[in-house]
């Protein structure tokens, strides 16, 4: 039986209502949604902290993570300064598809500006169907990553 991960969310006022839509879909799916906020729509809330509680949260093992701002960028940025996270910001099925197999990405970023809702459920759906490679080029590559960061 295969077990279903914990997905943790975090989204600034932008991504607020992408990710109230993402987050009721994966409920319904089955998985175990944590809300980590925005919990409204206040322009005065700042994306590092969401993407922070998110990174601690993936880099302890409890689960995967899903960030959300207008561009996507600072939310992946700051994610990425967790030397556990493998933050990608992901346009299309395809590159989710890639970053989750090849790169063992453990956040997936969203850009609320340029992404419906629609689109994010397939990108979301692929990226969490797809399993992370067993092939040593790319398990040797991922752990290059975290030499990178000290």
């Amino acid at each position: 039986m295969r077990t279903t991960p914990s997905i943790f969310f975090g989204a600034d006022h932008n991504g607020f209502r992408l990710k109230q839509g993402l987050c009721a879909w994966m409920s319904r799916r089955g998985y175990r949604v944590v809300d980590l906020g925005a919990h409204s729509l206040d322009p005065r809330d700042d994306y590092p902290l969401f993407a922070a509680m998110v990174a601690r949260a993936v880099a302890r093992g409890q689960g995967l993570g899903v960030l959300i701002c207008g561009s996507g960028h600072g939310m992946a940025i700051a994610a990425n300064r967790n030397r556990r996270v493998r933050a990608v910001l992901c346009g299309t099925p395809f590159s989710a598809k890639m970053a989750r197999h090849d790169d063992h990405a453990n956040v997936l970023v969203f850009a609320a500006w340029e992404t419906t809702l629609p689109r994010a459920r397939r990108i979301l759906g692929t990226w969490l169907g797809t399993a992370e490679s067993r092939i040593p080029r790319h398990r040797r590559r991922v752990a290059m990553f975290s030499k990178l960061s000290r």
